[in-house]
């Protein structure tokens, strides 16, 4: 259906043609950009942008499509009530049964300024229009709108997207437009009394993946064998996604007209189980408005892959005729198998019932031989003198005799297996203990050839830093303290050598190797100063410094976070771990420290060490520690950087808001940064792209 205000114009499947259909009741004022869903029989429209007013609307509309009905019903109306929706378009709505209750569900949106969500984001979009990523509910038993608790990764403000229903309390979000562009992500969204959002992006940029886009249209296609599909049309190509699999698949053989409009409507008809028919209208290429009707046909064929194809309007229904007579006749070949099936079954039935007497007289003479052969045995022994007796014994004998003698062969066989096992055992531990000592001879240096001066670099938790001397080379040498090494942290300490030892990244300090003798001794390539040192001895830095040191701590963290075959956490963030070395007119950023860094699979029992100045808030909760918390501490670092201050909690608001209030890219990066929802921030790749953008 398309609505024209007063009227409405229907597409009927199997003639295949539109009729003009008029409406009673007063329709919404958003005719541009509204979203809609349906519940059986009744469609529902929000929002939208209405023409007449240049105006946007938050009101709810139900539509019914009884042939006796066809009317409009005002459920909700424009209000810019505190608790209501934002009055915006573009939106994503979505209809959800919570407690078995039928709910409205309404996501995101573009519109104008109305009284904000709690927890909801808005961000600056076009004039004085903002984005949102609000997330409301609407229940239909009692008319009220309602703000459910959102978890996990919440998209950013967002418009321009498209969500599916995939179950009565689940749906897919792709695609829409954000502040720090097109969104190419998919979001599993779960709906009960909370709304938890599951993202899943392209691993790495590994995989077949579509580019991000906005105001293309989507649609779900059902195939029993292979699963829920969703198709992706417009803009500039078309994908279907395997839900269950959650891999891509580009669909190149459909027409430039096909995919290269946007704005346009799509819907699904399963002609046949296998089949469907996706119904294109409408919508704009470039700025010329489009008005045709197209018929995609979608097959699922036996090499398990889609077959696809444009089916031309003077075809129609010959198309249609085809593919039920093909269903039809496949069905007749399925009929038939099952009969011959059941025949077969049939007949091996009777097979074994006229066999069932054969083998019960079997039994019966079996039983009487048995019957007479035991009667004869017993009459003999009774016949038995006293010489067989004896025989007999003799005989027992012998046969324990023969035991016994096996047994002890038995018991020599058991105890050479196991002389073997302790053997490979013995061998298996010796080439363990070679293994690591060879790993460990990478890294071990030996005390003698290390010369320390009194000049002193710094201090920290973990011990001091002084000026080296090493083969010749002025180096920075951490000796650690007695504390840190003590017997029960010797087995870490080793661990952590090893891991340095295979990090290489041109933004980390480089390591050269340690002692293990006494207390011992880190060696690292010695830097110029530190941002701490810089920071205290600055009132300002230089806009394009701070983006230039931020962008290289960022690629530091975002190397270990991709580390195989675990993350490692740095877990200290902070400005003394930033060291710096002069290069041209400005620095280079190496990230220092690792003595606090771990396998993320390792510390599931151990705090944060960092400073409480950069602590995430769910740095006290070792069982939430992930690569989030150290994003947490890059935006407190950033933030330090671009006021030369020291960023207290209490005051970290009023140095965002006065520090980047020229710079939105940023601000906004540091906001979803410093979300106390550990889930919903960034990871360090989206962190480098942004700041690559504003660079």
């Amino acid at each position: 259906m398309k609505m024209c205000h007063r009227s409405w114009r229907c597409f009927t499947c199997h003639p295949g043609m539109w009729e003009l259909r008029p409406t009673s009741n007063t329709p919404p004022k958003g005719i541009y950009g509204y979203a809609c869903t349906a519940i059986d029989r009744e469609i529902f429209f929000f929002g939208g942008y209405c023409n007449s007013s240049s105006t946007f609307q938050n009101s709810l509309f139900s539509f019914n499509t009884d042939a006796d009905a066809f009317s409009w019903r005002e459920l909700s109306p424009t209000s810019p009530s505190h608790g209501h929706p934002m009055v915006k378009g573009y939106s994503g709505i979505v209809a959800v049964q919570v407690g078995g209750k039928d709910y409205i569900a309404v996501i995101g949106g573009r519109g104008s300024s109305s009284p904000e969500q709690a927890k909801a984001q808005y961000s600056q979009g076009f004039g004085a229009l903002q984005r949102c990523n609000e997330v409301h509910y609407y229940k239909l038993l009692s008319g009220e709108w309602e703000s459910p608790v959102v978890t996990g990764n919440r998209p950013p403000p967002i418009s321009g997207f498209t969500i599916e229903s995939l179950s009565k309390n689940t749906a897919l979000l792709f695609g829409g437009a954000t502040s720090f562009g097109h969104n190419s992500c998919v979001y599993i969204v779960t709906f009960t009394r909370k709304v938890k959002f599951v993202k899943i992006s392209n691993p790495g940029g590994s995989v077949k993946w579509p580019s991000g886009r906005s105001a293309h249209s989507s649609v779900i296609i059902n195939h029993g064998s292979s699963g829920q599909h969703l198709l992706v049309i417009g803009v500039n190509d078309c994908w279907v996604l395997d839900i269950i699999n959650k891999t891509w698949k580009e669909v190149v053989t459909l027409p430039d007209v096909v995919t290269k409009r946007n704005n346009h409507s799509l819907s699904a008809w399963s002609v046949t189980p296998a089949t469907t028919w996706i119904v294109q209208f409408g919508g704009y290429k470039g700025r010329k408005m489009i008005g045709d009707t197209t018929i995609i046909e979608f097959r699922y064929n036996a090499e398990n892959d889609w077959s696809v194809d444009v089916i031309p309007p003077d075809q129609y229904q010959d198309k249609l005729r085809e593919r039920k007579q093909e269903w039809e006749e496949s069905q007749v070949i399925h009929r038939q198998r099952d009969k011959i099936i059941e025949q077969s079954q049939t007949e091996q039935g009777i097979i074994e019932e006229r066999l069932q007497p054969l083998d019960h007289e079997e039994v019966r003479e079996q039983s009487k031989r048995d019957q007479q052969n035991k009667e004869q045995n017993h009459q003999g022994h009774q016949e038995q003198n006293t010489d067989e007796l004896l025989v007999l014994e003799q005989k027992f004998l012998e046969q324990l005799q023969e035991k016994e003698k096996e047994f002890e062969r038995v018991i020599q066989e058991k105890d050479e297996e196991l002389r073997k096992v302790k053997n490979e055992s013995q061998e298996r531990e010796q080439e363990l203990l070679k293994q690591l000592q060879q790993a460990e001879s990478s890294w071990v240096l030996d005390k003698e050839e290390i010369t320390i001066t009194e000049g002193l670099v710094g201090k920290g938790s973990w011990g001091e830093v002084k000026v080296g001397i090493y083969c010749g080379l002025r180096v920075a040498a951490k000796r650690l303290h007695d504390v840190i090494i003590s017997h029960y942290n010797i087995s870490t300490f080793s661990r952590e050598m090893n891991i340095a030892s295979k990090v290489r990244h041109p933004n980390l300090l480089q390591f050269i190797g340690a002692t293990k003798e006494g207390n011992p001794i880190i060696l690292t390539e010695l830097m110029h100063t530190s941002l701490r040192k810089e920071l205290e001895t600055s009132s300002t830095m230089p806009y394009h410094v701070v983006l230039s040191i931020s962008l290289d701590v960022a690629c530091a963290l975002n190397y270990l976070h991709l580390f195989k075959p675990h993350p490692i956490l740095h877990r200290d963030v902070s400005s003394p771990n930033v060291l710096l070395q002069p290069v041209g007119n400005g620095w280079r950023a190496k990230l220092s420290d690792y003595g606090s860094a771990n396998l993320q699979h390792l510390i599931g029992f151990t705090v944060n060490p960092g400073s409480p100045i950069y602590s995430a808030p769910e740095a006290t909760n070792p069982h939430n520690h992930s690569p989030a918390m150290d994003v947490y501490s890059f935006a407190v670092l950033l933030i330090e950087m671009l006021t030369c201050q020291l960023p207290e909690p209490k005051e970290r608001q009023t140095q965002l808001s006065t520090a980047v209030k020229d710079h939105v890219t940023i601000r906004q990066l540091l906001v979803t940064c410093l979300n106390n929802e550990y889930e919903s921030r960034p990871n360090m790749s989206d962190v480098i792209r942004e700041l690559k953008r504003e660079i």
